[in-house]
C-alpha cells in the first residue's frame, strides 16, 4: 500500500514539471505570437526549432549604417534622434555633433521643414531640398522621403539621396543639347549660304558659256582648216559638257532641304517619267515593265528625278545587242533582310538587263563625280546616282544595288512606312 502511494505521489510530481514546463512553452510561444520575444520559428521535418533574431537584428543596423543613403530618425518637431555615417558624409559634419540637432538646421532653406510635416499629413513623402554642407560653405541637391512611424514609434523616417551627380549629368546633357542646336543653326546657315553660292556661281558660269556655244554656231566652218574645225567642236562640246555639269550641281544641291511629304502614288509617278523619257525610250527600244507598287509619303518631285535618274541610267548601260528591259516591282522578301522591320519599310527593286558591273565598283557609283567609264563611251558626270542617294536620304530610306557583270543590275528602295 505504502509502494503505491509512493508511486502516486511522484506521477503527480512529474505531472505537475510537465504542466509548468507546458505553461512557460504555451507563454514563450504566445510572446512571439504577440512580437513580445524577437525570435522565429521554423517547422524542420515535423519538430519546430526556435532561433533568436538577434542576428537578423543586427544585420538590419548593419545595413543602415553602411547603404549608401543618408538616413535619419527625427521628432515630429524636427530634433535628431538618429543619423547614420553617411549622412553625416553628406553634411560634413560628426554624428554625435548631429544628433540632438534640429534637421531644418541642415536645410538651405530652414522654413521647408514645416513645409515637409504638412504635407506628408496628406500623403505627400517625397520631396527635392537643397542642403547645407561643409559649415555652410556649400550646397548639394537631395531627394529626402519621409516615412511616419507612428504608432509603433512616435518619430518620423528619413532617406536622403544625395543628387549632385545626377545634377551634373543633367546640366551636361542640357548643355550638350543647347551645342548640339546651335551647331544644327550653323549647318543650316551654312547650308543655306552654300546653296546661294552655288546658284550665284552657276549663273555667272552658264551666261558666258551659253555665249561660247552661240558664237560658236555662229562660225562658218566652210572657212575653217580641218584642224581648225575640229579644234572648235571640242571647244562646244567642251562648253556643253561644263553647262551640263553645272546643271547637275545646282540639282544636286537642291536636294540638300527637306520638301513637304504627301501621300503619293508610285505606279503613277513611273508613268509620268516614262512619259517624258519617251524619246529616249522609242530611241533604245527600251520595254519597261511596272508590278504591284504601294502608296508611299514622299516628295512628288524628289520621287520622279528619282526614278528618272535610275531608268535613265538603266537605258544607258544597256548592251548593244539586246533592247533594254526594265522591270519596277514592290519586293516581297523583305522580312528576311530586315527582321521585325518589314512593317515598318516597303522595298522597291528596279531592275534591268544591261551591262552590270563588277562587285569592286559597287560602292563607288553612290559617290559623286565617280565615274566607272571613259566619257567617249557613256555620257554623264557622275551625279546622278548621288543624287539617287540622297533622296533616299532625305526620305530617311536607303539605297543599294546588286549587279552582276554582262547580266544586270538590280537597285534597291528602303522606303520608311510612316
Amino acid at each position: 500500500m505504502e509502494v503505491t502511494d509512493k508511486n502516486i505521489e511522484s506521477l503527480l510530481t512529474e505531472i505537475a514539471s510537465l504542466k509548468e514546463q507546458l505553461f512557460e512553452a504555451n507563454s514563450i510561444v504566445e510572446a512571439i505570437k504577440e512580437g513580445d520575444v524577437d525570435a522565429l520559428v521554423l517547422n524542420n521535418n515535423g519538430v519546430p526549432q526556435l532561433y533568436s533574431l538577434e542576428t537578423a537584428d543586427y544585420t538590419y543596423r548593419l545595413l543602415i549604417e553602411k547603404f549608401r543613403q543618408g538616413a535619419l530618425s527625427i521628432s515630429r518637431k524636427g530634433l535628431i534622434l538618429y543619423c547614420n555615417d553617411y549622412f553625416s558624409e553628406l553634411v560634413g559634419i560628426p554624428t554625435e555633433q548631429i544628433i540632438g540637432t534640429y534637421l531644418n538646421e541642415y536645410f538651405d532653406n530652414p522654413t521647408q521643414f514645416v513645409q515637409l510635416i504638412q504635407a506628408l499629413r496628406y500623403g505627400i513623402a517625397t520631396h527635392e531640398i537643397l542642403f547645407k554642407s561643409d559649415d555652410d560653405k556649400k550646397t548639394f541637391p537631395a531627394y529626402i522621403a519621409l516615412t511616419d512611424l507612428e504608432p509603433a514609434v512616435e518619430a518620423i523616417g528619413i532617406v536622403v539621396t544625395d543628387l549632385t551627380e545626377k545634377k551634373k549629368h543633367e546640366e551636361a546633357l542640357i548643355q550638350h543639347q543647347l551645342e548640339l542646336e546651335e551647331k544644327i543653326r550653323e549647318l543650316n546657315r551654312i547650308n543655306t549660304n552654300l546653296e546661294e553660292f552655288i546658284h550665284v556661281i552657276s549663273h555667272d558660269l552658264k551666261e558666258p558659256l551659253r555665249k561660247i556655244v552661240m558664237h560658236n554656231d555662229r562660225i562658218d566652218g566652210s572657212y575653217l582648216s580641218e584642224g581648225d574645225a575640229k579644234s572648235m567642236n571640242v571647244l562646244k562640246s567642251s562648253a556643253l559638257r561644263l553647262n551640263s555639269l553645272v546643271d547637275d550641281l545646282v540639282q544636286y544641291s537642291s536636294h540638300t532641304a527637306q520638301e513637304e511629304r504627301t501621300e503619293i502614288n508610285l505606279a503613277a509617278i513611273i508613268a509620268e517619267v516614262i512619259e517624258d523619257l519617251e524619246i529616249i525610250i522609242t530611241d533604245k527600244k527600251a520595254q519597261i515593265q511596272i508590278g504591284k507598287l504601294p502608296l508611299i509619303k514622299a516628295s512628288k518631285v524628289q520621287i520622279r528625278q528619282l526614278f528618272g535618274n535610275l531608268i535613265t541610267n538603266a537605258i544607258k548601260y544597256s548592251k548593244e545587242a539586246a533592247a533594254p528591259f526594265i522591270e519596277i516591282y514592290q519586293a516581297e522578301n523583305l522580312n528576311a533582310e530586315m527582321p521585325n522591320q518589314n512593317a515598318k519599310f516597303v522595298k522597291i527593286q528596279i531592275k534591268d538587263n544591261g551591262i552590270g558591273m563588277e562587285s569592286s565598283h559597287l560602292l563607288k557609283i553612290f559617290t559623286i563625280f565617280q565615274r566607272l567609264h571613259a566619257r567617249n563611251e557613256y555620257s554623264g558626270n557622275g551625279i546622278g546616282l548621288a543624287i539617287c542617294k540622297k533622296i533616299m536620304e532625305n526620305h530617311s530610306g536607303n539605297i543599294t544595288v546588286e549587279s552582276t557583270l554582262n547580266e544586270g543590275t538590280i537597285f534597291n528602295l528602303y522606303f520608311p512606312i510612316l
